[in-house]
């Protein structure tokens, strides 16, 4: 771009012209102007009332003498009968009286002069020193300027980043609600299938409770005559205890089953099951088991595919199921 000032040209982005110094920014431009008025103004209010009014007077008083001056070249212009006329006419009769008039206006205006010389000379001074006063405040609004400038620039800046921050957190925000949507979907999802297997374990116990209704209602007993061996009972003698084979007619489910002898019952764990036979031992002699029948209650097992044993065998201490051996009984 050119100077608007000296018509020199200079880089783009420069603020200064490099030759005149005259700014290059139309904002500095408007700045200066606006400085410099605002000194005039102030130099203008504090001096009016006190120099330039003396600046004044002695110019009024320099025009006066101009004007004799004017006058008085006009008169040696004019023949000397003129001039002698005139003077007379003006009430001067000798030439030593104008002299000595002239002398006296000279003495008057004399020291004026000198005081308007010395007014103007101290307001060339003070108009120096209000120009040096403008020159300063115009760098230092320079200076200002620049620094309001760095600093915008810092503040278009951080604001730049603050703006990147925010939308970067927005993202982020947007990703994290994204996920969360998507997790609470498949939460829910789940929560949808347990609440489907729930219900279908909820059937499940309803039959489970129905089916133990059923199973239970089924309840079977049995009596099992300890006097001697036979097809369903085999009771094998040992030394102060006896070992009891028992065929069920069905095979049953092990924790139904219940054992008595009169009023006593068999501890639940202390019999074993092969099919639908069930074994125990008789903790006293086997006569002393004769004295009562043997009570047996169970629920029968639906599930069960076994084929039952149909009868119990008891050869040389060892105790048969049909054909299956079950235990040799030591003596």
């Amino acid at each position: 771009m050119n100077c608007p000032n000296c018509n020199s040209p200079n880089a783009d982005g420069k603020k200064y012209c490099a030759d005149c110094g005259t700014p290059l920014d139309p904002q500095m431009q408007r700045l200066e102007i606006f400085v410099k008025a605002q000194v005039e103004k102030a130099i203008q209010e504090k001096f009016k009332d006190q120099k330039l009014v003396d600046v004044e007077t002695s110019q009024a008083i320099a025009e006066r003498l101009h004007g004799w001056g004017k006058l008085f070249g006009f008169f040696v212009a004019l023949p000397v009968a003129a001039l002698l006329i005139v003077l007379s006419f003006l009430g001067i009769e000798r030439y030593s009286d104008f002299k000595s008039m002239i002398g006296g206006v000279e003495q008057q205006v004399k020291p004026k002069l000198e005081q308007a010389q010395k007014t103007a000379s101290a307001a060339t001074s003070e108009a120096e020193d209000a120009k040096k006063t403008i020159e300063g405040a115009t760098v230092e609004a320079k200076r200002q300027l620049g620094s309001a400038t760095e600093l915008a620039k810092s503040v278009k800046g951080l604001s730049d980043r603050v703006s990147g921050l925010e939308q970067q957190t927005s993202n982020q925000m947007k990703g994290s609600s994204q996920r969360i949507d998507a997790r609470v979907v498949e939460l829910d999802q789940k929560i949808d299938a347990a609440a489907k297997d729930i219900a279908e374990q909820q059937k499940k116990l309803a039959s489970t409770d129905e089916l133990v209704k059923a199973l239970f209602s089924k309840r079977t007993t049995e009596y099992f005559s300890t006097t001697a061996n036979g097809p369903t009972a085999v009771i094998v003698p040992v030394t102060n205890a006896a070992f009891v084979f028992l065929l069920l007619k069905s095979v049953p489910i092990d924790q139904t089953i219940e054992v008595k002898w009169r009023v006593f019952s068999q501890p639940r764990g202390s019999y074993g099951m092969r099919n639908n036979v069930l074994t125990f031992t008789w903790g006293e002699s086997a006569d002393s088991l004769k004295q009562f029948p043997l009570e047996i209650t169970y629920v029968p097992d639906p599930t069960s595919k076994a084929a039952p044993f149909k009868m119990l065998t008891l050869k040389d201490r060892t105790v048969f199921a049909d054909e299956t051996k079950l235990m040799v009984v030591p003596p």
